[in-house]
């Protein structure tokens, strides 16, 4: 054996060279080459490579055409994976695994088990996955040595029945997988941040958030927008992220939102916004998202403001709730003002819906516009065009606003439905 190895999905024809290597290595377990733990007959065997040949996560390497090495590669983790405190902690999807990694004890001290785990965080990272977790026995200390060298390190060991082996130690370890964006956000993480953020967030699990405070995230954009003008790798790494929707993390949407902000060509922005509104969930993302050339202005007119309306009439036509709240919030936001046209609040005030986050923005934008347009916002109250709720909680906004005065808070006080 001299060649490089050569990693491949195994196939069932290599069933018995797989069986071949677990059965060498306990020969050289029990004659006290090798301390791995396993034992013959119980794990592993032939019913565990065949289980794997037909989840079809089986991997091989292959030395001078002949099966050196074999490893499992999935998304499956051991169930006493749940009682650590893992230190990169995210979702189940977002998460790969390393099992069973056995070399044929012929072919050890060539490099292949350092190899075959630099294939497995390779292929980790085309599937997306930025977290690695990877366990084995407490006293293979050849292998524990080997993942420190490699960059794993112990997040826990926890006693346990291991694949019917008794009174296992077993030490749990994890590496960081990530992009650089991904590694950056992970270096500004506040764990009691997230813990306050999801409680806002209704429906995202906090194992999806990370923590990273939205000054930080709004620096971090414009860091990059700006890296991305002078360097074609940055540029390369930033579209690349860019292309990725939706994240896994809520805090790579809200980033995804904010670079978004800062694009300055309107086309490429428009473009950028209608591929990311599908995947807006929440409303923090969809808030957050206020590109700063669609409010670009020559004198007192938007540039684009006729561009833009023809993309609110679609956004607020959409059966997405995020998607119809955004067009509701460019339009509070450019079209209260210079551009204003009472056709729009008729528009926004005809909405009927059952989303919460829906009617808490037509509230918002006929608070904004009692401010902005007090007469055309004052007919529509006065005219009942709102259900009850919503003409209720826009009165309620309005009252708690300092942009309107003490006198039209009070006559509003008298227009709630009781």
């Amino acid at each position: 054996m001299g060649e490089k190895p050569v990693f491949r999905k195994a196939t069932w024809s290599d069933l018995d060279d797989i069986v071949r290597i677990y059965d060498k290595s306990h020969d050289a377990e029990e004659t006290g080459l090798t301390t791995t733990g396993w034992l013959r007959d119980i794990y592993p065997v032939r019913p565990v490579a065949e289980a794997s040949l037909k989840r079809d996560d089986m991997y091989v390497a292959e030395v001078d055409g002949r099966v050196a090495a074999t490893g499992v590669i999935n998304q499956i983790q051991v169930d006493v994976y749940a009682d650590c405190d893992w230190v990169y902690k995210g979702p189940d999807d977002d998460v790969s695994v390393l099992h069973t990694l056995a070399v044929d004890p012929d072919a050890r001290g060539m490099g292949i088990g350092p190899a075959f785990v630099k294939y497995w965080e390779k292929l980790a990272a085309d599937e997306g996955c930025s977290i690695l977790r990877i366990d084995t026995n407490a006293i293979n200390k050849r292998a524990r040595a080997m993942y420190a060298k490699l960059g794993y390190i112990e997040s826990g060991i926890v006693p346990t029945v291991f694949n019917g082996i008794p009174g296992v130690d077993l030490v749990l370890m994890e590496k960081f997988n990530g992009t650089e964006i991904q590694r950056r956000l992970r270096e500004m993480q506040d764990d009691k941040y997230a813990d306050f953020q999801i409680a806002l967030i209704p429906g995202k699990a906090r194992e999806c958030t990370i923590g990273v405070r939205t000054p930080q995230l709004r620096a971090y954009a414009k860091d990059l927008m700006k890296a991305a003008k002078a360097d074609e790798e940055a540029r390369k790494e930033l579209e690349s992220f860019l292309n990725i929707l939706p994240h896994k993390y809520f805090d790579e949407m809200q980033l995804h939102a904010f670079i978004i902000s800062e694009i300055k060509d309107f086309d490429e922005c428009m473009e950028a916004v209608e591929r990311f509104l599908p995947y807006v969930d929440n409303w923090a993302t969809c808030d957050q998202l206020s590109p700063k050339v669609f409010g670009k202005k020559k004198g007192e007119r938007l540039v684009h403001g006729a561009e833009l309306l023809e993309h609110i009439d679609k956004w607020l036509a959409s059966d997405r709730t995020y998607t119809v709240r955004f067009g509701m919030g460019m339009l509070m936001q450019h079209f209260l003002d210079e551009e204003f046209d009472p056709a729009w609040m008729e528009r926004i005030a005809s909405v009927r819906s059952d989303e919460y986050y829906i009617n808490m923005m037509i509230a918002w934008y006929f608070a904004t516009a009692l401010a902005k347009q007090p007469d055309a916002a004052m007919k529509v109250l006065h005219d009942g065009r709102l259900d009850k709720w919503t003409h209720n909680k826009a009165i309620q906004k309005a009252t708690e606003s300092r942009r309107i005065t003490d006198e039209m808070k009070a006559y509003l006080r008298t227009l709630k439905i009781r």
